[in-house]
């Protein structure tokens, strides 16, 4: 039963999963387990199956196992999925959820829009990553302008990462931002060494970029 369900959801169409004629102007869309119980009636499973046969798929099926079949049918409407944290950074208006796991599906586009737009605020996160790798790594770089541009220039994943975990590792190195003051420290070894604000780190880039 459970694997005929999953079938048939990651075949459907979204207009049929969710009910929407039309996804045009829908940038983006939540999901989570409250609306799992929505997306089997939708798709008129109840006719297929005993409403006790739904219940139990509904509470024996893990969050993972549903969203990872939801990814084709959204895929095809141009959606890609999104952790909700890195999302909330993006997005003023949405709150994580906490007390449910929450998937967020972007139209490709949108999301472009959105990072497009924060990347520049997050630069002197790079510059303070390639100051501490450049002072604390023993990597053999002969500048600081030869490891910010080999490692962190225009390294967008990096910031994706930051944004969606709060934080970001790079061999025994660890960077941990704290969103609400915008301050991002340093660890090296499980070793605190330092914290950086945004007009610190430009300071410091500036300086030590010349050497």
């Amino acid at each position: 039963m459970k694997r005929i369900i999953l079938e048939r959801i990651s075949k459907a169409s979204l207009n049929k999963i969710l009910d929407i004629d039309n996804f045009k102007d829908i940038d983006w869309i939540w999901v989570n387990r409250e609306i799992f119980r929505d997306i089997l009636y939708n798709l008129d499973l109840d006719r297929e199956f005993e409403e006790e046969e739904l219940e139990k798929f509904l509470k024996d099926i893990e969050d993972e196992v549903m969203i990872k079949e939801l990814l084709g049918p959204f895929k095809k409407e141009g959606y890609l999925s999104l952790d909700q944290n890195l999302f909330a950074n993006l997005e003023k208006g949405y709150k994580p959820t906490l007390d449910i796991d929450t998937i967020i599906f972007v139209k490709e586009k949108y999301y472009r829009k959105l990072f497009i737009k924060q990347i520049n605020g997050y630069n002197w996160v790079l510059k303070a990553m390639a100051i501490d790798t450049y002072l604390r790594m023993g990597l053999e770089y002969n500048s600081l302008k030869e490891t910010y541009e080999e490692l962190y220039n225009e390294n967008t994943r990096i910031i994706e990462d930051l944004l969606s975990t709060n934080e970001y590792a790079f061999l025994n190195g660890v960077w941990k931002f704290e969103k609400k003051t915008k301050e991002l420290y340093f660890y090296k070894s499980g070793e605190f060494y330092n914290s950086w604000t945004e007009g610190e780190v430009n300071s410091r880039f500036e300086e030590l970029i010349k050497k």
